[in-house]
């Protein structure tokens, strides 16, 4: 199973002023490097930090309309700051993982958020790949009461997003993407006198959580939020995502075993079948009652 583990400002500015302190303590909380076992994750097949959200844009689309709002954001939100995708043999697993692993120092004070990935309904995600040198941007989508029920799409409106991934994907624009199942499968994670306990979901503010990503190339945030307008986003119809400056990848990799870097390969190959069979699919599907304006 994939899990993300996002961590988040905890209503202050410091973790989102410092990439490389959120970064580091992600990683930190997972392992490195190592194979999946029966006990544990694998080393992250995706980890960042976000600039601080002064940089952000918040974009709300509607039918006819939309309005763009422009960061920093009040503290109270939980924006988050930085995010690690890993695979883990279960939610159990994972959490116990954490609680046992996760705690650096004494010192710490911090609530990390797991969230199972993959969308309801079934839409194929986007296996990372390497971004080198250029900017990323990350389009959050933002939860609402459907996400947070687990409420399955048309599957024309899935087909639809498969396609345009697929598309974005190949062109090398697209560079990893998921959906997030509902907070009721998650948990929190809060670290604080030298011990980590556990806070089962679900959770009840929906509108300061995420229910899935996607992470671009663009020139400028901009160009991501003119991108992020083009997406055929399965929720609606009204819909809220927030577009943040990529600060920091962690190598992806580096230190993968040579057999655990071709399932990888197989896997990357499987998704793109799967994408493309869902874009002969949309191509002939009807179109759905509400479209992107």
């Amino acid at each position: 199973m994939q899990f993300m583990l996002i961590r988040t400002d905890n209503g202050t500015r410091a973790a989102a002023a410092d990439p490389q302190a959120v970064l580091d303590d992600l990683l930190r909380r997972l392992p490195g490097g190592q194979a999946a076992t029966a006990d544990g994750p694998r080393a992250p097949a995706l980890a960042l930090a976000f600039a601080p959200d002064a940089d952000a844009r918040r974009l709300k689309l509607w039918p006819g309309g939309e309005a763009v709002t422009s960061g920093p954001f009040p503290a109270g939100e939980r924006l988050p700051a930085g995010f690690a995708v890993f695979e883990a043999p279960s939610r159990a697993a994972a959490l116990a993982w954490l609680q046992a692993n996760g705690v650096v120092s004494a010192k710490d004070d911090v609530t990390v958020e797991l969230r199972e990935t993959g969308c309801p309904g079934g839409c194929a995600g986007i296996p990372p790949g390497a971004a080198g040198d250029d900017t990323c941007y990350a389009i959050l989508l933002r939860s609402d009461a459907g996400t947070e029920r687990d409420a399955i799409p048309l599957q024309e409106k899935l087909d639809r997003l498969n396609a345009f991934n697929a598309i974005h994907a190949a062109a090398g624009t697209l560079l990893a993407g998921d959906g997030l199942k509902s907070t009721a499968r998650g948990a929190r994670v809060r670290v604080a006198n030298g011990g980590a306990s556990i806070i089962d979901g679900p959770f009840a503010e929906a509108k300061e959580l995420i229910a899935g990503f996607w992470m671009i190339r663009a020139p400028s945030i901009d160009a991501a939020l003119d991108w992020a307008r083009t997406l055929p986003y399965p929720t609606g119809p009204e819909v809220e995502v927030e577009v943040r400056p990529v600060a920091l990848i962690a190598p992806l990799g580096k230190h993968a075993p040579a057999d655990e870097t071709t399932a990888r390969l197989r896997e990357d190959a499987s998704v793109r079948a799967e994408q493309l069979d869902a874009a002969l699919r949309a191509e002939l599907a009807p179109q759905p009652a509400w479209d992107r304006p």
